[in-house]
């Protein structure tokens, strides 16, 4: 590469504008003329000080066609190996050369010359003298400029391509048509359209006129030259481009601990079983709310119900609230899980149950403020992503009955089979997981755990705490409308009542419309609105012994199971055999020749037909399953009873 100093006549470019060196004052000041024609003085210091800070770039001298591959900005490392080996040999002998002086003119005194050099650097064929005599006259030419010793191998052969123009046109609407579509139909589909391409037009064409088809590969490379982000936008879609091709960098960071948290779902990778039956429930979905600062996770919910508010809220209080019972819960837990305290910031996906009105309504209550990323874009909250896979693969597919990522990655692996974990014990090992193996493991992003990185954050930010639980509860809680009497409120299956609801039930009426706050995470006590004060009442169940520390899913999960059970139970024969042995009591009463028995049929309360009338329905009209019968068919049966009696009190000859 070329030198420079700073003498007269020197140009450089500074910040983008081109400069020259028009006179030298002393040893340290020079005056510098601007290419708009304005000038002053500077110091050599000040333009050392711009050249390091990259602002100061020289113009190179003597910059023409002979000399613009020389002077390129490709460096000697990008050329194959052979290229700088041999550039570098030809630099050796005339380094060697000329150390002896001018190089002589006469070969005679030359070769020696060149021998003694091949004898020190190793070199089986040294060149001749003719040879160093062109490399010397390279080298003066170039301005004495090294890279003029570099071989032009690479310029070899044809520029552009030799196939006839006719015939590149077709070859680009072969890939237009064909292989750059929605369809990605292969190279081989193109291909076989070219050649169509091709026959078409040889076909009003003379013998000695016809386009030749070209070679399978010379297509081939024809597509692979092609530029590869316009390839996939045509192949699979600007958005999938987009994402493939998309450049990636640090991201939002975090300041502090609960400044930035991300939440998400994922089902986990794992069959659970019920823990009542022991029969395969499915694969759980796993809602993690986590801080990106410190790669702490907040709060976690384990549900079967999907991405659903409930499980959003479930997890955000979990996040919210202290771990204070996590010990005596899970005593085989060895760390702490230290983690709480309100949100600042909580970054979402654009889920239904994110953009929910009641997530904006508990945003407003915490003083948490909501951010959704792009659509389509994970990568806008990659911590909760990234964790989500390490959960998995780290965690579930560990563990007996996984699903593993993908279905086929199953192979003979019975995961239904296999599953074994319930869920009680699911979370258990869970919550284990994330305390003694996670929050301890040296986390490569931060270069630490995040359980230090969390304690490091506490020391310069205390995590702040809702005026109670209870009024967090109120605004994480759900609300719908029931009546109000004097059993109090029902609600899935259970009552709620208490002296303050009947003190407010005197005051509303009897029967009242009341809002009743509901929590997933716990069954146990609702929150009343009172219509009048818009006070919160807490009512509890009365089934306390039941509902305590019971979720609403669970609840769930155990009727279900209930109703299953009991419906086995249940003798569905002989409740059929029952009920027609007692539908032909109550007929044979119907149309007895007694008015007594008549009279208790009626009182039952299916109307009486006449015996022939009765014998000539249909079996499933006389087994009707309900004793009640719909009024429809009561009519028709009327109907049918009308028209036998005027049929039986017709004279014979009008009888149809």
């Amino acid at each position: 590469m070329q030198q420079f100093t700073f003498n007269v006549g020197v140009q450089f470019h500074l910040d983008g504008q081109l400069h020259g060196i028009v006179r030298i004052v002393d040893e340290d000041r020079l005056l510098v003329e601007r290419e708009d024609g304005s000038s002053y003085f500077d110091t050599k210091d000040a333009l050392l000080k711009l050249y390091v800070d990259r602002r100061l770039v020289f113009v190179e001298r003597h910059k023409t066609a002979a000399t613009q591959e020389i002077s390129s900005m490709r460096a000697l490392c990008t050329f194959p190996e052979t290229v700088q080996a041999e550039a570098i040999r030809r630099k050796k002998y005339l380094d060697f050369v000329e150390q002896f002086g001018a190089i002589p003119s006469t070969p005679s005194v030359l070769k020696p010359l060149i021998s003694l050099c091949a004898e020190q650097i190793n070199d089986p064929k040294p060149p001749s003298t003719i040879t160093v005599y062109r490399w010397r006259r390279q080298l003066i030419s170039a301005r004495r400029e090294s890279r003029s010793l570099i071989s032009k191998h690479h310029l070899r052969g044809t520029a552009g391509s030799r196939l006839n123009p006719e015939v590149q046109v077709l070859v680009q609407e072969a890939i237009e048509q064909v292989y750059l579509t929605e369809q990605r139909n292969s190279i081989e589909e193109a291909f076989s359209h070219l050649a169509h391409l091709v026959a078409a037009a040889n076909r009003l064409r003379e013998m000695k006129n016809k386009l030749s088809l070209p070679s399978r590969s010379t297509f081939t490379r024809a597509v692979r030259s092609l530029d590869k982000y316009e390839t996939a936008v045509s192949r699979h879609g600007l958005a999938n481009a987009n994402m493939r091709f998309r450049t990636t960098g640090k991201g939002p960071q975090a300041s502090r601990i609960l400044e930035r948290v991300e939440i998400d779902h994922t089902p986990l990778d794992l069959f659970v079983i019920c823990d009542k039956n022991h029969l395969p429930m499915g694969r759980p979905t796993l809602t993690v709310a986590i801080d990106k600062f410190s790669r702490m996770v907040l709060g976690v919910h384990i549900g079967f119900d999907g991405p659903s508010i409930e499980a959003v809220f479930a997890c955000l209080r979990h996040a919210i609230l202290p771990k204070a019972d996590l010990k005596s819960d899970h005593p085989d837990i060895d760390n702490t899980w230290p983690c709480y305290g309100a949100i600042t910031e909580l970054v979402c996906d654009n889920g239904l149950e994110f953009h929910s009105l009641e997530l904006e309504r508990l945003a407003f209550e915490t003083g948490m403020t909501l951010t959704f990323c792009p659509r389509r874009a994970p990568y806008y909250k990659g911590a909760i992503e990234r964790f989500l896979k390490t959960i998995n693969y780290k965690f579930a597919h560990g563990m007996p009955g996984t699903s593993f990522a993908r279905w086929f990655h199953r192979e003979d692996y019975d995961s239904q089979a296999q599953a074994v974990i319930p869920l009680n014990i699911l979370r258990s090992i869970l919550y284990r997981w994330i305390v003694d193996v996670y929050a301890q493991s040296l986390h490569r992003g931060i270069a630490t755990t995040p359980y230090k990185k969390w304690m490091r954050g506490v020391e310069s930010f205390a995590p702040t705490l809702p005026i109670s639980p209870q009024r967090l509860d109120i605004a994480l809680g759900r609300t719908v409308e029931r009546t109000l009497s004097r059993a109090g409120v029902e609600l899935h299956n259970l009552r709620y009542n208490s002296d303050e609801l009947l003190r407010a039930r005197r005051q509303m009426g009897p029967t009242a419309r009341v809002e009743v706050r509901y929590y997933s995470g716990d069954i146990s006590y609702v929150h009343v609105i009172d219509p009048i004060t818009k006070e919160a009442i807490p009512v509890p169940a009365l089934d306390g012994d039941y509902v305590e520390h019971l979720s609403l899913q669970q609840h769930r999960m155990i009727c279900k199971h209930v109703r299953k059970v009991e419906n086995e139970s249940v003798n569905i024969a002989s409740i059929t055999k029952a009920k027609a042995e007692i539908r032909q009591i109550v007929f044979d009463l119907q149309n007895s020749k007694r008015q007594r028995e008549r009279q208790r049929g009626h009182q039952i309360g299916i109307p009486s037909l006449p015996r022939q009338v009765a014998t000539q329905l249909p079996s499933e009209s006389r087994g009707i399953e309900d004793p009640l019968a719909s009024a429809a068919s009561v009519k028709s049966l009327g109907r049918l009873k009308t028209s036998s009696v005027l049929m039986s009190k017709m004279p014979p000859g009008k009888k149809k």
